[in-house]
């Protein structure tokens, strides 16, 4: 099972009226030499808020930061960068007296690393790694950081709470595993309704509202930390399988998400040697994954779903695409470009998504295979496909580089 934790009042007692202020003051002194204490807190705000509001995939938040604040200070990142990492390295620690550990939550996360559970923190990606793992490490959860499947963060993320693709990127980074999947949090808002528009159960720290617009997961609960493990034990015990939902949230999320993965990988200091390895002899490499994507979001995907838009009477051919990687030689195709023109189609694909209204969305389109079928479900099958590419080129990456 992959357990998503948050971290802020879930695993860390970490109060944000106390913690925020006195963070942004000392942060404020540091750079006083560049840039006014008093105006520093209202930068740092700001440039927080076009990090959450953020939904290029091909930008992450340390981007959309950076694009924000240093033009604004009227520094250049290069000057600042290395004082920075000294605040953090030297001057943030001083602020663990602020958090306090929370009751069970050490024994949790210790009894759970000790299973075949994956343990990622998903905390809201608002800092930078180095002032993450200072916050793990206040938490003392008894385990090293490295035990962690993953640790969400402003330079590899490129989504933020709440929206869905934040917790469709993570999936992502470690590889869409065909495995249960929970997310466990105190923020109704921030924690629970981003995994549940995508169908995956929760545990809520605390009473949950008595009214939400959106269905929850059937399996989903809530009560006080010491509970989690019994409800744990108790999904593992149902054989509880993810089922992605339907909704035009959840599939646009994980198609947005699929984006900002291919652009992590862009970042990766991958040799176009080894994009061209396959695992084995019959077996795709990175780069033929990455071109069948493009092709197949350009076109099939995006005429698909334009035909859907204007035809009555819609009839979906059966698309043959895996012969495409021979017949097109993708081994021989350059990395970038292909990463590069696989986002440029996938931000097309997903405007005309949105695009489409509530009656194409419920619309029936005949399928040379499946016959009768929403659009809703043809839109489920990218997704899928996704999932399972996205899965492979992890799983490809995994084998290669050993």
């Amino acid at each position: 099972m992959i357990i998503l934790f948050d971290l802020d009042d879930t695993l860390l007692g970490n109060p944000m009226e106390t913690f925020l202020p006195a963070y942004l003051h000392r942060l404020g002194q540091y750079l006083s030499e560049y840039y006014s204490p008093k105006e520093l807190p209202a930068a740092i705000l700001n440039g927080t808020e076009k990090m959450i509001n953020n939904v290029d995939p091909s930008r992450t938040l340390e981007e959309c930061f950076d694009d924000y604040f240093y033009p604004l200070i009227g520094a250049d990142k290069e000057i600042l960068e290395l004082r920075i990492f000294n605040f953090y390295q030297s001057e943030f620690p001083k602020l663990a007296p602020l958090t306090n550990e929370i009751a069970h939550a050490a024994s949790l996360i210790k009894h759970l690393s000790e299973k075949e559970d994956k343990l990622v923190i998903a905390t809201n990606p608002l800092f930078p790694k180095i002032a993450i793992d200072h916050r793990i490490n206040w938490a003392n959860l008894g385990i090293d950081i490295n035990q962690f499947e993953y640790v969400t963060n402003f330079e590899e993320f490129h989504f933020t709470k709440p929206r869905p693709e934040f917790v469709a990127e993570i999936l992502g980074k470690i590889g869409w595993p065909d495995e249960p999947v929970v997310m466990i949090g105190n923020e109704w808002d921030m924690d629970i309704l981003p995994a549940e528009i995508l169908g995956i159960p929760t545990y809520y720290i605390g009473n949950p509202p008595d009214q939400s617009k959106l269905t929850l997961n059937p399996l989903s609960s809530s009560g006080t930390l010491e509970n989690v493990l019994d409800w744990i034990n108790h999904l593992h015990s149902n054989n509880h399988e993810f089922e992605l939902n339907n909704s035009k949230a959840a599939l646009i999320a994980i198609l947005r998400a699929t984006a900002a993965n291919m652009d992590s990988f862009l970042r990766m200091q991958i040799s176009p040697s080894l994009f061209s390895q396959r695992p084995k002899a019959d077996e795709w490499a990175l780069i033929e994954i990455i071109s069948h994507m493009a092709d197949v979001d350009q076109e099939v995907n995006i005429p698909r779903i334009k035909l859907i838009t204007y035809e009555s009477n819609s009839f979906i051919e059966a698309a043959l695409t895996d012969q495409w990687a021979d017949e097109r030689e993708y081994i021989l195709n350059d990395p970038e470009k292909e990463l590069l023109r696989f986002i440029h189609n996938r931000v097309s694909l997903i405007g005309v998504i949105e695009s489409l209204t509530p009656q194409q969305w419920n619309k029936s389109i005949n399928h040379a295979i499946f016959g009768p079928t929403p659009t809703s479900e043809l839109i489920k099958f990218i997704a899928q496909h996704d999932r399972i590419h996205i899965n492979q080129m992890v799983k490809t990456l995994e084998i290669i580089s050993q």
